[in-house]
């Protein structure tokens, strides 16, 4: 009888899953020119740099904030990008691919973007696979994917070449083969769980905690048939999983091992990172701000609570009184990663997604069993069910409602676009221009060929260094980027700099910027509100004193706004100097 029920409710379940994947296809794609030319996301520049570097035939990332599997990936892909071009004969030598590279990067960032809303795509896939597997109903892994699909974090993340959404696919993957172990308890579900897992901490480190849910369910599988806990045929299993987990890490990432150094460097560096989040400005804790992510976020604009983070919660709850032994399963990775992260100063909802996609799960499992439930004796519809699925079809048009008013936002020009352009087309060439250090976040100029000439010096003396990529390589760089210089480029004087997590103040001094020749400031609202409170007063009063002093002394000739509905990015504010 319950098999008809599922059947009769979802006759056409493969049609559906259907649906859902193209309609996330699409809304990952849509979108995807966002910023191009200009590189205006974080890190997204970091992993597509460290990709094309490996051309250069030194395969050792020397950066180790992220593994190198997602690096690595991208180098085929633009291997085979290259390739693909030459046939066609857009790309006669390498030495056209490099400088295609630097005179116009769209084509680099677009295949990268492609390939992460591909995987975006699989991720939700690979939902509905562990939800269907987890709880032996489909209908739990179409709503699954249902509900996560629009999500405006998710969707948003799979815009840009960042790690977490590959992340999210091998932490699925890995989940699928743990429930199997659970149940099974075969030895090539040990050694797949343990593999996709690997892969999983050779592109983001946090699925080594996968190793908790893996022996809960070798376990629970020995338990349930009877087997002794402690004995060798207990350990080999997990032998192999584990085994299977660092070959795998080491496949993928192999430079921790070898550059091991530089690799636990990087480990007290993300530590410390997360500790003084937002530049040292951060206090308390992140306990209370994933829960609170939940219901309100920055991507809300139909609505002031998100729905779905209702269902999400309510999920949640729900797992708490059924205790099922796949909910103890499902619960062991999440609840490992919001105990670290959440000792951290700040939260993030690119940092959440790992615990959303099980309170996805979650949700829909409870709305399928609260329907199931709430069904008349008399087999008829009965209120609760009625009100419950209302309630989700209204979660999902929303969430969908505020996803595509962020796509739209997205084929729009940044204020930071903006701002270039009117800067090309107003101030001359060769005009020494004030801005801040973080390049991502500011307007991004082309610097004059005498300064990229003075940087490609700089790396050769040694007297420059960054850990990103060895000083040669740097030259080079600098070196093809000085063959590819436009008419349009300008003397850059960076105000700041990176020590750790801490901002440097060189430069923030307006007397000194008039001695060192520069004309104009610009500032944006990406950086200035690092220094916008009580915390920067105490650590960086230079800088304080600074933007307090710009806004009330110097002349502001053009600002640039967003807009919540058509036009992202911070406020850019030019200012003049003279």
């Amino acid at each position: 009888m319950p098999n008809k029920q599922k059947k009769s409710i979802f006759p056409y379940a493969g049609l559906l899953l259907i649906i859902i994947l193209v309609g996330s296809l699409i809304l990952n794609l849509w979108g995807t020119i966002y910023g191009l030319p200009d590189k205006l996301y974080p890190d997204e520049g970091r992993i597509i740099n460290h990709a094309l570097a490996f051309g250069m035939g030194d395969f050792n990332p020397h950066y180790f904030n992220y593994p190198a599997l997602s690096m690595y990936l991208l180098f085929l892909l633009y291997g085979a990008y290259y390739f693909a071009g030459h046939i066609a004969g857009t790309f006669q030598t390498v030495a056209d691919f490099q400088k295609m590279f630097f005179a116009d990067p769209s084509g680099f960032f677009l295949v990268g973007r492609i390939w992460v809303a591909l995987t975006g795509t699989a991720v939700v896939a690979m939902l509905y696979f562990l939800g269907k597997k987890a709880f032996q109903d489909r209908r739990i892994g179409l709503l699954a994917a249902l509900l996560f699909a629009p999500l405006p974090y998710f969707v948003f993340y799979c815009h840009f070449v960042v790690t977490d959404i590959l992340l999210l696919f091998f932490l699925l993957l890995s989940y699928f083969f743990i429930i199997r172990i659970s149940r099974e308890g075969r030895m090539l579900d040990y050694l797949l769980a343990g593999a996709a897992a690997g892969l999983g901490i050779a592109t983001k480190y946090s699925p080594v905690f996968l190793a908790v849910p893996i022996l809960l369910a070798h376990v629970f599988f020995t338990i349930s048939h009877k087997k002794k806990l402690i004995s060798l045929s207990f350990l080999i299993p997990l032998i192999l999983a584990f085994g299977a987990m660092i070959l795998f890490f080491f496949i993928g990432s192999p430079y921790c091992f070898l550059d091991f150094q530089n690799f636990y460097d990087s480990l007290q560096f993300r530590e410390l990172y997360g500790k003084e989040h937002t530049f040292g400005t951060g206090t308390g804790s992140a306990w209370l701000a994933y829960p609170r992510l939940l219901i309100s976020h920055s991507f809300l604009i139909l609505n002031r609570i998100d729905l779905m983070g209702v269902i999400f919660i309510g999920g949640l709850v729900w797992a708490f009184f059924r205790r099922t032994k796949e909910d103890f399963l499902l619960l062991c990775y999440p609840l490992i990663l919001y105990l670290t992260m959440g000792r951290w100063t700040a939260g993030s909802s690119r940092y959440a997604l790992p615990l959303v996609i099980f309170l996805a799960i979650w949700g829909a499992r409870a709305v399928v069993e609260i329907t199931n439930r709430s069904r008349g004796s008399d087999g008829k519809t009965s209120w609760l069910r009625t009100l419950v699925y209302s309630f989700v079809f209204l979660a999902v048009g929303l969430t969908l409602l505020n996803t595509i008013i962020m796509n739209h936002r997205l084929c729009r020009k940044d204020t930071r676009t903006l701002a270039r352009e009117w800067i090309e087309e107003h101030i001359p060439p060769g005009t020494p221009i004030a801005l801040e250090w973080d390049t991502e976040a500011t307007v991004q100029l082309w610097e004059t060929p005498d300064d990229i000439q003075d940087k490609i010096n700089a790396y050769k003396t040694g007297e420059t260094e960054t850990i990103h990529h060895s000083a040669e390589q740097m030259a080079t760089v600098h070196q093809m980027r000085l063959d590819a210089v436009p008419e349009k480029n300008y003397r850059i004087i960076r105000m700041g700099g990176m020590d750790q997590t801490r901002v440097e103040p060189e430069n923030y001094s307006i007397p000194d910027l008039r001695q060192r020749g520069a004309k104009f400031l610009i500032t944006s609202g990406q950086v200035t509100w690092i220094f916008d409170t009580a915390r920067a007063q105490e650590i960086y009063p230079e800088q304080v004193k600074f933007y307090r002093q710009v806004a009330n002394d110097l002349f502001l000739i053009k600002e640039f706004q967003p807009n919540p509905l058509n036009v992202p990015g911070p406020v850019i504010k030019i200012y003049q100097l003279n």
